[in-house]
């Protein structure tokens, strides 16, 4: 994978996975950050009152490079690990899985949760469309109202929008554009007037 892309997955999915009369219940979800993960799984979980446990791993970072794993009461690393690991085998990255687990009577034992939160995830990231998205980042430009129409075209041309905007005196914006790209035009906008800087 280059480092101007990432790999996650298109839309929420579920997976079931059955042991023993145990029944566990995954959801992969794309994230943008942790906080909207907490949101995700707090929603998931509340779904699911009379579930034992929710674990659930997650990763962020456009190299995968932030992660977390949490075992929410069962036998530690038994749940979060193999739920991160399966995120890992599928080399994705802004995704996390929650998993519900409901006790069917007959303990499993540290491996049989092992396998068993593992297979979850994987029967959820199995059914997820993944997606490879580009290495997005954002700016802030100021310029005069004569500037900036040319500079939204040039944004939207090279595969960036504007996240937000303002119109008093004169322009300003945030942006986001593809990697680099930003340190591309910024000199020839800068020529135009317009004041670029990295968000």
């Amino acid at each position: 994978m280059s480092r101007d892309r990432y790999r996650t997955i298109g839309a929420p999915v579920e997976g079931v996975y059955r042991e023993l009369a145990s029944k566990f219940i995954a959801r992969a979800f794309p994230i943008a950050d942790e906080a909207e993960f907490k949101r995700l799984a707090g929603a998931f979980g509340n779904e699911h009152p009379s579930s034992r446990h929710v674990c659930y791993a997650w990763v962020l970072g456009n190299e995968g490079d932030h992660h977390r794993a949490n075992d929410d009461g069962e036998p530690s690393g038994t749940a979060g690990l193999p739920i991160l690991r399966r995120i890992r085998s599928f080399d994705l990255t802004y995704c996390g899985v929650a998993v519900v687990r409901y006790f069917g009577g007959t303990l499993l034992g540290k491996p049989g949760l092992i396998h068993a939160y593992g297979e979850a995830a994987r029967l959820a990231l199995d059914a997820a469309e993944i997606v490879e998205r580009v290495v997005m980042e954002r700016w802030s430009i100021r310029c005069g109202y004569e500037r900036f129409d040319g500079v939204k075209a040039e944004v939207l041309a090279s595969g960036g929008h504007i996240v937000d905007q303002a119109f008093t005196s004169d322009c300003t914006a945030t942006i986001e554009l593809p990697l680099g790209r930003g340190a591309q035009l910024r000199p020839k906008w800068e020529l135009l007037g317009v004041r670029v800087d990295p968000v």
